[in-house]
């Protein structure tokens, strides 16, 4: 006789935790620190909203003005610019951001910065370097109103990368939980590149997981090359937008960059799930049956192959990807984790505990919660309480 069937889909009484959210940088973030910098990010009020530039170029406007609306509204009636005014101040004001996120059944955050990710697009080394230590210093008292719930994600210049380990210690020491490195590099300091050492054995050893975001695409400060246009993002950019971050885990994975440090997590945010099946298959196939060029890594272990380590060194947080959920088997189920993407218009707010909920229908509710909360929780220290009864 068949014993009873394991439940599935969430339990009530489970918190969400979301790893990837956002909070909305006030306008005089980097002014009020640095007022004599003109090179630093400051807004400019113009006729269609206000706009971020920094070093003299225009990057973008405001967001956090109309989370909720996608489900409202036509794609074609959401705006693109807005003055500060129209940001909701939950997205930040960190005692509101917690409460309005309880609303969405989200209990804690692992937040990321708005005008910061396309800080990267920015050539000037230095400039991209201050704006960093500024945001970080912000960011950590910012999560300091409730460091239990509240994750912040530190900017790193990994132009230099020791420069780079040198800020992520800082941050460590500030209370930030992880940093975000470009999803991205210029061809001269690719992820396989041993200049990227010191970064690597600073994160390990702090346990600091780095974050490879969408939209952090690092711009050359050799050529000067600024490729950013917010008005004018062709629409392949977000179908296609997994494509940076698997030359980057490739680079990480390939050249034996997990193998000599065993406790370095590195993650994709934001570039969903589907792709990595696919992505994890070349990588072995192309380990196993492709003929060895000039310097190709070689494990030491003759039996490991690739995708062994994004099993135990990655994790990938998504927004909304059922397909990526039943591939859950191959993708492996403790790398996946939740982001509500808040405040951010694209964001499943006010909606996550219902979406997520429905992509989790038929998943055992051991790897459901696991999912929604307590693969976020074990990377970055989360211990969410049992969620209320609702009524």
């Amino acid at each position: 006789m068949a014993g009873p069937t394991a439940p599935n889909g969430l339990p009530d009484d489970v918190w969400i935790v979301s790893s990837d959210s956002h909070i909305i940088e006030p306008p005089d973030l980097w002014t009020a620190a640095a007022p004599d910098d003109t090179e630093l990010p400051r807004v400019v009020r113009e006729a269609d909203g206000d706009w971020w530039y920094v070093a003299g170029r225009k990057t973008m406007s405001f967001l956090g003005i109309q989370p909720g609306d996608r489900f409202e509204r036509h794609a074609d009636e959401l705006r693109t610019s807005a003055v500060f005014e129209d940001v909701r101040d939950s997205a930040y004001d960190p005692a509101r951001y917690l409460a309005e996120n309880e609303t969405d059944g989200i209990w804690g955050s692992v937040l990321y910065p708005s005008q910061g990710l396309v800080l990267y697009a920015v050539p000037d080394s230095a400039v991209l370097t201050r704006a960093a230590r500024i945001y970080n210093d912000w960011l950590a008292a910012f999560c300091a109103h409730d460091p239990a719930r509240l994750k912040g994600i530190a900017m790193l210049n990994t132009d230099d990368p020791a420069e780079a380990a040198a800020e992520l210690r800082r941050a460590h020491g500030l209370g930030l939980s992880g940093a975000m490195i470009p999803v991205r590099t210029p061809v001269w300091n690719p992820y396989r590149s041993p200049a990227f050492e010191p970064l690597w054995e600073a994160a390990a050893d702090l346990g600091m997981p780095l974050s490879l975001h969408v939209g952090t695409d690092r711009a050359d400060p050799r050529t000067g090359e600024f490729f950013l246009d917010v008005k004018e993002v062709p629409p392949s950019a977000f179908v296609n937008k997994d494509q940076q971050v698997r030359a980057a885990l490739g680079d990480l994975i390939l050249s034996g960059v997990f193998e000599r440090h065993p406790r370095l997590r590195v993650g994709t945010v934001e570039h969903e799930l589907s792709w990595l099946p696919f992505f994890l298959d070349q990588m072995d196939y192309t380990y196993t049956d492709r003929p060895p060029r000039g310097a190709w890594h070689r494990f030491a272990d003759p039996d490991t192959r690739p995708s062994h380590y994004w099993h135990s060194n990655c994790f990938a947080s998504f927004q909304e990807d059922a397909l990526g959920i039943r591939n859950r088997d191959v993708i492996g189920t403790d790398t996946l984790m939740f982001g509500s993407d808040y405040p951010h218009t694209e964001s499943t707010f006010p909606r996550s505990r219902t979406m997520l909920g429905g992509m989790l229908t038929d998943v055992p509710t051991d790897e459901a919660t696991r999912i929604a909360q307590q693969n976020v929780a074990d990377l970055y220290g989360f211990t969410a309480p049992p969620r209320p009864a609702a009524g």
